[in-house]
């Protein structure tokens, strides 16, 4: 069939903010353990099920975000073996699953469970680290072109730098994108290629609270719902879709019908 994804705002929500989470993020020494903090926050509730973690320099603001939440999480050492990992999550929860890594080669050791989760049509959520832009092309360490290297993919971004001139709804919008494009028809891989520029350890650097004082910021804050809902539409086929199908059909001796996989649930 055709699928639309639908695009639906969150309404504003009059009622106070969550006080601890919100007080949770104003205790955070920077710029990106607030946005990484954020980020993880969007995703659970766009149905995350489950984080792969295999700590790195570049993604430590993240996986400190992940390690300090509800969100279950599993420490990995080989990022290939992650990947692996958060697919079998994902084919027996139907949920979707993160893999965490950091800058350079470690995402390369992705490539082999997002080819297999394209191609299986498993809800997987890349979460890869990244140099900021003004690093790149200029020798320095543990930095390749990231950018293109994972494929194919349902959807990539390579998200800006947390900055004071980076709206916190610029990291919300993508993250209940991102988790909406894993579950999709067809599912599959989706990737956030998140740059990170210093300090990356949780050092104390002062940051603006008025971000949160954003009026959609606020109002995602004072609700348990995603920043943007997303609803996926299935229509019939058109004749256009059918016809050549029934013809092929037509002139079988015995017509076979592939519906799609066997998922969780259908056992």
């Amino acid at each position: 069939g055709q699928h639309t994804l639908h695009r639906i705002c969150s309404p504003p929500n009059l009622m106070a903010a969550d006080a601890s989470f919100t007080d949770r993020l104003l205790s955070l020494p920077n710029l990106n353990a607030v946005y990484s903090k954020v980020l993880l926050e969007e995703l659970r509730r766009g149905g995350l099920g489950h984080v792969f973690l295999c700590p790195g320099s570049r993604c430590s603001a993240l996986t400190a975000a992940v390690a300090a939440s509800s969100v279950p999480h599993t420490m990995v050492t080989d990022e290939r073996g992650a990947g692996f990992a958060a697919i079998g999550f994902a084919r027996a929860s139907g949920r979707p699953a993160a893999v965490v890594v950091t800058s350079g080669t470690a995402v390369a050791n992705l490539l082999p469970a997002t080819v297999e989760a394209a191609a299986d049509r498993v809800p997987l959520l890349l979460l890869t680290a990244d140099r900021p832009a003004e690093l790149r092309d200029t020798g320095a360490n543990q930095t390749v072109a990231q950018v293109g290297m994972l494929g194919p993919l349902r959807w990539f971004k390579d998200v800006p730098p947390p900055a004071e001139s980076e709206p916190l709804v610029a990291w919300l919008a993508d993250a209940a994108y991102a988790a909406a494009c894993t579950l999709r028809q067809p599912q599959g891989p989706v990737q956030l290629n998140l740059q990170y520029r210093e300090p990356l350890a949780p050092s104390a650097a002062a940051w603006p609270a008025a971000l949160l004082e954003a009026p959609r910021v606020a109002s995602w804050l004072a609700s348990s719902s995603p920043f943007t809902v997303y609803s996926t539409a299935e229509g019939p086929p058109g004749e256009e879709v059918v016809a050549p199908l029934a013809a092929l059909l037509a002139g079988a001796r015995c017509g076979v019908v592939v519906a799609g996989a066997l998922l969780a649930g259908a056992r």
